[in-house]
């Protein structure tokens, strides 16, 4: 191509590969040099085919003639801005549910590129502490996601919610990660709620990677995800639930709205599970009992003393009040399934096993929590205490101090001594007087 208007003595004596643009240079030196037009910036949108047979349009053109540099300091380190920075305005994500180039594949622009990469080199180790499901997470699900927009969609939201964490909470760059996140998650979501009603062995997977996204987007964002709540209808069908108590929009209100989706995310799993093999399996993998250390003297100290709780004349006015027996001995079975699933604080790789509690938990347990039963609260307050192994998951941090600095606040300052051990985990101070102050 454009070797009819190069000079005669080179098109005598170059090799006729010589005579074809360089596409891997960005200036294309070969045309410069002969003067003649450049084919990297005449032809069409590029065809990538995925491993699963999809399309990706992905326009060249646009890429080296927009004039969209890179977010200041993104050449160092792709995850950090100057502080005080402004990100640099860029396109509208080009991927919609639904919306086809073209070719019939799918348009992406330079910050969908940018999300993309960032999952997969960064983003995905952090969903999981256990190593043998990072692979999952950067190539099973990822290979889901080019099938099902949806998913890809619920990716780039992660992604994005990941890099916003990253900056300052004043910058412009966090509120520019976080708008772009929520889209995302409302395109995601558009795709997920008419599907999770009708699940398949074709989109099986990518619903239950969506679900467990879910529950990320909503601990990231200290609330739930725009739209969530006709996809929490569908979980609770049968719940019979009496509604929350807690004071509305409160860590702990919010925190039992989340573990909603968590169980609905359990509903999901016995809906597709018969689809969920090979490499995702290795996401529902349990710890063996042999892989979870015994506890601490001082932890087991604190179950002792709080299962004493249920016999202490000071508080047995409150417990009938609050409750049946029938109660208290479901708290008591709550009690000894904490005290054994806890153990899993003491191992990074099973630190997301503590989830499991709440998961599992009967109903009527989860009712108690909403009705602010104190016994239920007081059991919920160790759990958030041992929820702080996950502290250094981005889109867990700060949950552990402010469930159990509300839920000291909740209860009648007779609960103190029952509350010690959890206060003390997440470094809070008791202030001398007749309440409680969550403060470090």
């Amino acid at each position: 191509m454009g070797a009819d208007n190069a000079r005669p003595e080179e098109s005598r004596s170059a090799p006729l590969s010589n005579l074809h643009c360089d596409e891997t240079s960005p200036q294309c030196q070969r045309c410069v040099k002969r003067q003649i037009t450049c084919s990297f910036l005449d032809e069409g949108p590029e065809r990538l085919s995925t491993p699963s047979g999809n399309i990706l349009v992905f326009d060249r053109r646009i890429t080296k003639t927009l004039d969209y540099p890179p977010l200041p300091g993104l050449d160092s380190d792709p995850d950090q801005l100057p502080h005080g920075s402004t990100p640099i305005s860029r396109p509208q994500s080009g991927v919609v549910a639904g919306e086809e180039g073209s070719l019939g594949g799918k348009q992406f622009d330079l910050l969908d590129l940018e999300l993309i990469q960032h999952y997969s080199t960064r983003t995905y180790m952090t969903m999981s502490s256990r190593l043998s499901t990072h692979v999952v997470w950067r190539d099973t699900i990822f290979a889901e996601a080019l099938r099902h927009d949806f998913l890809l969609h619920g990716l780039m939201a992660t992604s994005a919610l990941h890099k916003a964490t990253m900056q300052p909470k004043t910058s412009d760059a966090y509120a520019e990660y976080s708008k772009v996140a929520l889209a995302h998650q409302n395109a995601a979501l558009a795709g997920y709620i008419p599907a999770v009603s009708k699940p398949t062995q074709d989109n099986g997977i990518a619903l239950f990677s969506v679900s467990l996204l879910l529950t990320v987007w909503a601990f990231a964002s200290k609330r739930l995800p725009e739209g969530l709540n006709s996809v929490k209808l569908e979980f609770d069908q049968g719940d019979g639930s009496p509604g929350i108590t807690l004071p509305l929009h409160s860590p702990t209100a919010d925190f039992i709205e989340i573990i909603m989706i968590l169980r609905g995310i359990h509903a999901v799993i016995r809906e597709t599970d018969s689809w969920l093999q090979g490499d995702i399996e290795e996401l529902l993998r349990y710890p063996r009992d042999a892989d979870l250390p015994p506890h601490s003297a001082d932890v087991v100290e604190a179950f002792e003393v709080l299962a004493r709780a249920i016999d202490d004349p000071h508080l047995t006015p409150l417990l009938e009040h609050e409750g049946s027996n029938s109660t208290k001995s479901l708290c008591l079975e709550q009690l000894e399934r904490l005290r054994t699933i806890s153990r899993c604080r003491s191992v990074v790789e099973w630190d997301g096993h503590i989830f499991s509690w709440l998961i599992m938990a009967p109903l009527p347990f989860i009712h108690c929590l909403k009705q602010g039963n104190p016994m239920a609260l007081a059991l919920f307050a160790h759990w958030a205490a041992i929820f702080q192994c996950m502290d250094h998951h981005w889109w867990a941090t700060g949950w552990a101090y402010s469930l159990v600095a509300e839920v000291s606040s909740l209860l009648d300052p007779i609960w103190g001594p029952y509350l010690d051990w959890p206060r003390k985990q997440v470094g809070l101070a008791f202030q001398e007087g007749a309440t409680f102050d969550g403060h470090r």
